[in-house]
């Protein structure tokens, strides 16, 4: 029996077989996919001119954007040597007005008020109203320490060799030292001892302001000497030196309250008295630019008027230095004769030795204490506004203008908040 095969299956029931011609009907109506069109010549031409024209375009980018730097480093070379060519002539000019001076017997350039001198001279004024002896027009001031007035000139205690600014603040803390024990004793803010503290507190006070303020490389001496034998060390105090010190004063709840916003308005007056030293020097260059109408040329007006500038911007950062040196020594009359009492600014410096007293250690420990913001943070820009700040540091000025000799033994509030007069037991 036979048994069809595939091919034989293929052709079973239809007319066809393989030797007869091929019937495709059954393919017609089905699509294929072909692929896509191959592109005529008009259109690979086209796509080849876009993609040339898109290298082109691309490279024009990148030549402009090469061009584009070139030009801006050229333009900053050129500004560069403006303020260079500005510097020069300015520095030049001060040659000038230096050599003129000579010739014609002046000196080689005026003299300027000295800041340092200025804090000084205030802070003292100051403690003259609370009890502090000053004479020959407050030049000369009067010292007790040995047991008998001795006068001593301000500018003799400035130029006092550290060793001898060292022997003098030992003798004035052992004298405190006594006093507090004799106060202890007495059990009393009655105690005649009290007020010999006091004198002696703002004499060793009023010099290290003499020697310190009265030079300014006297200051980076006071941070370093060691008063017990006038050496210099840049040793560290203990970490714990400072927090036994806030333990020892015993400050009461407004006290610290006082500390910290005393320390956040110097901080802020200090941070505002640093721009604006930076807008005086940003601005020196482009002020000593020449103008156009006159760019090289070094006329009697032209220099007149580079004179004339250059005097502003001295005087500009004169007064700026003088305001920060003011400051300094306002926050520290404010925490020594206002917010602390004699009693605790006499501790302060006894528990301090042989270091000198140092407010500004204080300030900040206390502040780490109690979780204030870092010195820093104070001193940037904040949501409080310049004119603010001036209003607080008002509120400052006033304040120290305010202590006198009834404020003497107790807490003087700063902040309005505190409405008497606060002594803490001895």
């Amino acid at each position: 029996m036979f048994t069809p095969g595939p091919v034989d299956g293929f052709y079973a029931g239809t007319d066809s077989s393989p030797g007869d011609s091929t019937n495709w009907d059954f393919l017609q109506g089905l699509e294929f996919d072909s692929g896509p069109p191959h592109p005529t010549s008009d259109q690979r031409l086209k796509e080849k001119n876009r993609k040339a024209a898109q290298r082109a375009r691309q490279k024009k980018k990148e030549r402009a954007q090469t061009v584009e730097a070139q030009l801006a480093e050229t333009a900053q070379q050129l500004h560069d040597l403006k303020l260079r060519q500005g510097q020069l002539e300015a520095r030049n000019q001060l040659l000038e007005l230096a050599a003129s001076n000579r010739r014609s017997g002046l000196p080689a350039f005026p003299a300027q008020p000295e800041p340092q001198t200025e804090a000084r001279d205030v802070s003292l004024r100051i403690l003259q109203r609370t009890g502090l002896v000053l004479k020959e027009q407050g030049s000369v001031l009067v010292l007790t320490v040995h047991d008998q007035e001795e006068e001593v000139n301000m500018e003799d205690i400035r130029d006092m060799s550290p060793t001898h600014i060292a022997k003098l603040y030992t003798a004035y803390v052992r004298k405190q030292a006594q006093c507090l024990l004799d106060i202890e004793a007495d059990k009393g803010h009655d105690s005649p001892a009290l007020t010999q503290l006091c004198r002696w507190t703002m004499e060793v006070t009023a010099i290290l302001i003499c020697f310190g303020f009265g030079n300014a490389k006297n200051l980076e001496v006071l941070h370093s000497l060691n008063m017990a034998d006038g050496t210099l060390s840049h040793e560290a105090p203990p970490d714990n030196a400072n927090d036994s010190l806030l333990a020892t004063l015993q400050l009461t709840d407004a006290q610290q309250q006082d500390m910290l916003h005393l320390r956040r308005c110097l901080y802020r007056k200090v941070g505002q008295l640093s721009r604006e030293r930076d807008a005086i020097m940003s601005s020196m260059p482009a002020a000593s630019q020449p103008t156009q109408s006159q760019p090289f040329q070094l006329d009697f007006k032209h220099t007149t008027d580079k004179l004339a500038e250059t005097k502003e911007w001295a005087d500009a950062l004169c007064t700026n230095r003088a305001n920060e040196s003011r400051a300094f020594v306002y926050a520290k009359i404010c925490l020594s004769r206002g917010i602390l009492t004699s009693i605790q600014s006499a501790l302060t410096m006894v528990h301090q030795y042989p270091r000198g007293a140092d407010s500004k250690v204080m300030l900040e420990v206390l502040a780490q204490q109690l979780k204030e913001p870092s010195v820093e943070r104070l001193s940037a820009p904040c949501e409080v506004d310049d004119l603010q700040h001036a209003a607080d540091w008002q509120g400052i000025a006033q304040y120290v203008d305010t202590l006198d000799a009834t404020s003497l033994h107790g807490h003087a509030p700063l902040l309005k908040s505190s409405a008497q007069l606060d002594i803490p037991d001895a």
